[in-house]
Parts: structure tokens; C-alpha cells; sequence
């Protein structure tokens, strides 16, 4: 099995788990299935390095993207416990 094979069945194969896993107990908040996701993808890109130029590149866009919504929904959490504690 190729490598971009590999990751592309361990990235399903993780989501998947996860998915029933937060499920199962009981979570029912987007930005905890997103943050997890996110999390995920980063550890098994990390894992799965040495892929192709074209692939790292999609990858690399891909990453920028999703670390950008990782930094809105833990500033918007932040602002939550901040707003909160003022009250």
C-alpha cells in the first residue's frame, strides 16, 4: 500500500472511531467533534510525512485552513470563559 493510500484509510479509519466514540458519550458540541478532527489530521499528516510534492502541497493548504479554524473556535472558547467569569 502506497503511502497517500495509507494515510487517506487511516485518516477515515480515525475519524470513524472518533466519531462513535464522542457519540457514544454523549457529546453533542460541533466544535469538540471539529477540534478532535483537526487534531487528528495533524498527528497522521505528521505520521505520514514523505508524501508526494502535489500531495504536500494540498496538505500544506489544507493545514493552514484548518489551523486557522482550530485558533477561531479556541478564541470563541476563550471569550466564553472570559464573558462568563465577568458576570
Amino acid at each position: 500500500m502506497r503511502v497517500p493510500e495509507r494515510y487517506l484509510l487511516s485518516l477515515t479509519v480515525t475519524y470513524a472511531v472518533t466519531t462513535f466514540l464522542l457519540s457514544f458519550y454523549g457529546s453533542s458540541t460541533l466544535d469538540l467533534y471539529v477540534s478532535v478532527y483537526i487534531v487528528e489530521y495533524f498527528i497522521l499528516t505528521l505520521l505520514n510525512s514523505p508524501l508526494t510534492p502535489k500531495t504536500q502541497r494540498v496538505t500544506n493548504v489544507l493545514g493552514y485552513t484548518l489551523f486557522a479554524v482550530f485558533i477561531v473556535i479556541v478564541g470563541l472558547k476563550v471569550l466564553e470563559i472570559l464573558g462568563a467569569s465577568f458576570i
